[in-house]
């Protein structure tokens, strides 16, 4: 289950506090400087754990988080940090460099060794965390990468930073039940990390194992954040991911999946749950067969049926009355329809 900081929920004099210690959760016991007047302090973040991995989504007008030279606590845990940039402007300070990041930039730092990150304003940012160990990477090797900005001009990059941005959006709405699923993303989530490292130190070449190891998994993602797009082909995905449309469809086939049957079923989902929301209840089954990319009413509630056994008007009907005036029209249907019929 995710956990949640919303300090606008907080008294101001608590919020100071309340900062820290999430800080202090996500970095280790670390300075955390933050704006004098406690009214105008805001936070707000989300960290979800992806087996060994920790994917936070945070958005705060925190001044500078420092570690200064000290020895490594003996609770603090090594961890690479991969700071996603989604808007604002920060500076990173480690290993004696320092670079400026901004929206769709890439910084790695290293937990235990001493750092400085300087906020300008209010910044939002994915914050992933893996463990030194689980990574398996060289220190010397990590030593180069720290505080290096990477631009999203790089497709590793543009990959890592698409990949975690929905992983941690997503996240952020789960519950205990997706947990076990959620795991699944683990290894792709390190893989990456490790992708991003080698990029940093100018071995692209060695980044593109993980880049094919993973790309089911960021297509996969890629559909999802892009499901109500009417133009949502094979060769845009494949070009969003810099492989062939032929690579594509072989890694989709090697698990089993038809892309256009996939796109399909992932979309009818997304209508049949706002079918039977509360808030869809306001809009027409038109309406929500477009937003998720039906261009035509009739074809949707055809391969709606087919898929569910009832149409989209049944569906509603079924969802708003608990089942009892679905199953009284059945049992006594119009004259002129047949039971069941759309």
């Amino acid at each position: 289950m995710a956990d949640r900081l919303d300090v606008a929920s907080l008294a101001p004099r608590d919020r100071a506090d309340a900062i820290r210690e999430f800080s202090w959760s996500v970095n280790g016991r670390i300075q955390v400087d933050l704006p004098p007047n406690p009214n105008h302090l805001k936070a707000n973040a989300t960290t979800q754990a992806v087996g060994l991995v920790r994917v936070s989504e945070i958005g705060w007008n925190v001044a500078r988080l420092r570690r200064a030279a000290a020895p490594v606590d003996e609770d603090m845990v090594p961890h690479v940090l991969v700071n996603l940039q989604q808007a604002g402007v920060s500076r990173f300070h480690q290993g004696g460099r320092q670079d400026v990041v901004r929206a769709g930039d890439l910084v790695v730092l290293q937990n235990a060794k001493p750092y400085e990150v300087v906020f300008h304003g209010t910044v939002h940012a994915v914050l992933v965390r893996v463990p030194t160990h689980v990574l398996g990477l060289r220190p010397s090797l990590l030593d180069r990468v720290t505080a290096v900005r990477l631009g999203s001009e790089r497709p590793v990059v543009g990959a890592t930073v698409a990949f975690f941005t929905r992983l941690a959006h997503d996240q952020a709405a789960a519950d205990e039940a997706e947990t076990a699923e959620t795991a699944l993303f683990a290894q792709p989530c390190v893989d990456l990390v490790r992708a991003v490292v080698t990029t940093a130190i100018g071995r692209d070449d060695l980044a593109r194992a993980p880049l094919n190891s993973t790309l089911l998994q960021r297509v996969q993602e890629y559909v999802r954040l892009h499901l109500a797009e009417p133009d949502l082909t094979a060769a845009r995905i494949a070009a969003e991911h810099h492989v062939s449309v032929r690579q594509l469809y072989l890694t989709l086939s090697r698990a089993g999946i038809s892309l256009g049957e996939w796109i399909r079923t992932q979309r009818l989902e997304e209508c049949k749950r706002e079918l039977a929301s509360p808030v869809g209840e306001f809009l027409t089954i038109e309406a929500i067969a477009h937003r998720w990319g039906f261009a035509s009413p009739p074809h949707f509630s055809r391969v709606f049926k087919e898929a569910y056994g009832l149409s989209p008007r049944e569906l509603r009907l079924h969802h708003a009355s608990g089942g009892a005036d679905l199953r009284r029209q059945q049992s006594h249907p119009a004259p002129g329809t047949s039971a069941g019929s759309p």
